[in-house]
């Protein structure tokens, strides 16, 4: 007999999907709700489960033990509400209960991360199932754990190939639930009564990590990889990609280099590192050495499941990787065979189409080009839409209607239309443009096509009031910055922004710049251009610099990165290397 134990807390949009992935091969579920007010409980009921109810005392532990004393069953399904067993794989687990030798089963995770589920993931091997024993028991307030105990006391424990997706660490999941302040919480606390415990100090980096904070995590995770010393734990290796990653958000480049030499020596089968390697190379823009390391991967495989974190790193992403190295080299020949390597073994990361097109771009004429991009789709409504974008992004707009017009005979949706907006858009049709942005009110692309929108009106002389509802009902930074460029546009009024803090808006306003410029109304960029003056970013003129760089406009790019530098004493390695080309370009004439 096998029981789902389960914690759970306003799961309402996971807990079915859940439920449903594991409903067929339990025999019980057994649900611990630490106080949901929403419909959790419910949906639980629903699925025949037996619910129990636990007051949350910050102690993951505790919650998760009081779910194992209520199960009957022989063994126990360890799962989480926004996890989903891989539908092929569940099949495989009852044949894991019939043997009697094996205490636990460790399952590879793959956490889905961003913000939507796709080839952004992560990889980690968890115990999912264990013997229902009164010794096996949860060990630690947060990141609980619950091997060490069954090992400590004698039980044997197998790795096995079955998958669980993991939807806890999207954006939206994340932010909902307020995750990263609920366990920063607890770990200070364990931190204060063990400040050198290795495991709470790798979790706290993971956490500022995943805030952005590289300087905090790496210091916590140099406290953890101190104190392992020597020891090979089952997140070490996880660890040093953690220090690796870090260390190149922190431009320390060659601590980074020194750290995946000495690491590869220490743990060569672990792909992960030799990736990352590979990808220092290629920022330094040594590119042979770069290739050397992604082929090295390749021909590594991903590595054992107790060491896999970046998933796709002896596959998919290699091949990718080394399409954009041979890019940078001008080898389209190579690009396109790595693109499609990578495609081959990932057809459902749409980013390779894209990046695979711009390569057929680069090596063929427009119609070859157009004819080798349509050779990988297969003329659904859903493929015209994603041709329809890829040949927009590469500026073939008329080619992109037809498109999109291919679409919309079968396919009315918030992306058809925002697409046909946008190309009509790009075409300087702006009225044809704004019956299209019309038709979106909400949901998906209601912010950019509002946008857009207003950009279309604004170049027409229509009234902006209707886009403008929009974004005041659910984008209310992005109504203040269209409200002021409103007024600037018609009236030649700039107002600051009362915030200290206007990234927000800086952001929004580039996206304005950006889009001005791609369509080339040059006047009303010139306008915009004043509501630099509403923010107090310093890194303004080199965010406009980068801009200017992109669209072609060297001189300009020279003159604002230039400004930059002495006004505001801002710029960065990618500011310091368009520059560095501006001067090769200048040079050149002047040999000339």
């Amino acid at each position: 007999m096998l029981s789902l134990c389960m914690i759970v807390k306003n799961e309402e949009n996971n807990l079915g999907r859940c439920l449903e992935s594991v409903k067929d091969i339990v025999d019980e579920i057994i649900i611990v709700d630490t106080g949901s007010s929403d419909r959790t409980v419910d949906i639980a009921k629903s699925f025949g489960a037996d619910v129990f109810y636990y007051k949350w005392r910050n102690d993951f532990s505790a919650a998760r033990n009081f779910s194992l004393d209520k199960a009957n069953g022989d063994w126990i399904l360890l799962m989480d509400a926004d996890d989903e067993i891989d539908r092929e794989d569940r099949k495989k687990i009852k044949k894991l209960l019939e043997d009697e030798k094996i205490d636990a089963y460790l399952f590879e995770t793959i956490s889905y991360v961003g913000d939507k589920p796709g080839t952004d993931a992560l990889s980690n091997l968890n115990v999912r199932i264990i013997k229902n024993k009164p010794e096996y028991r949860f060990v630690g307030a947060i990141h609980e754990q619950i091997l060490m105990p069954i090992l400590k006391h004698g039980g044997n424990v197998a790795e096995v190939p079955i998958k669980v997706y993991h939807y806890g660490y999207l954006n939206k999941n994340i932010k909902d639930k307020d995750k990263r302040n609920r366990n920063m919480t607890i770990l200070k606390k364990e931190l204060r009564k063990n400040p050198d415990n290795p495991f709470h100090n790798f979790n706290m980096g993971t956490e500022y990590m995943a805030l952005g904070n590289y300087e905090c995590a790496y210091n916590y995770f140099k406290k953890s990889y101190s104190a392992l010393k020597n020891v090979k734990t089952g997140y070490t290796t996880k660890l040093i990609v953690r220090m690796i990653m870090c260390l190149n958000q922190l431009n320390k480049i060659d601590e980074a280099l020194s750290l995946c030499n000495k690491s590869i020596e220490e743990y060569p089968n672990v792909t992960d590192i030799v990736f990352l390697k590979g990808m220092l190379h290629h920022r330094l823009n040594q590119l042979q050495e770069a290739i050397g390391c992604f082929r090295k991967c390749i021909d590594m495989g991903d590595p054992p499941l107790i060491d896999r974190f970046i998933t796709g790193v002896g596959g998919f992403k290699a091949y990718y990787a080394m399409g954009e190295v041979y890019m940078d080299m001008k080898e389209y020949d190579n690009a396109i065979i790595s693109y499609i390597n990578s495609l081959k073994l990932n057809p459902l990361n749409k980013v390779i189409l894209y990046k695979l097109s711009n390569a057929y771009f680069k090596k063929h004429d427009e119609n070859t080009a157009v004819e080798k991009i349509m050779s990988h789709f297969d003329g659904s409504p859903e493929a015209f839409v994603i041709l329809s974008d890829i040949l927009f992004l590469n500026g073939r707009y008329q080619k992109s209607l037809k498109c999109i017009d291919m679409a919309l005979n079968s396919l009315k949706n918030n992306i058809t239309y925002y697409i046909k907006g946008r190309t009509l858009m790009y075409l300087h049709r702006y009225n044809d443009a704004v019956e299209y942005f019309d038709m979106i009110d909400s949901g998906e692309y209601s912010c950019d096509s509002a946008i857009d929108n207003i950009i279309c009106r604004l170049l027409t002389g229509k009234n902006i009031k209707k886009p403008m509802t929009i974004l005041k009902k659910d984008f209310v930074e992005a109504y203040r910055v269209c409200f002021k460029f409103d007024l600037l546009v018609k009236e030649g009024v700039l107002s600051p922004l009362d915030e200290k803090d206007t990234r927000i808006y800086t952001d929004i306003i580039f996206l304005i710049f950006e889009k001005l410029f791609d369509i080339q109304e040059f006047d009303l960029f010139e306008k915009s251009l004043n509501m630099l003056n509403m923010v107090n970013e310093k890194d303004v003129l080199l965010k406009l610099g980068k801009l200017y760089f992109r669209h072609g406009a060297y001189k300009l790019a020279e003159e604002e990165l230039t400004r930059s530098m002495k006004l505001f004493d801002v710029i960065d390695d990618e500011g310091l290397m368009i520059l560095k080309i501006l001067c090769s370009q200048n040079t050149e004439k002047i040999d000339a």
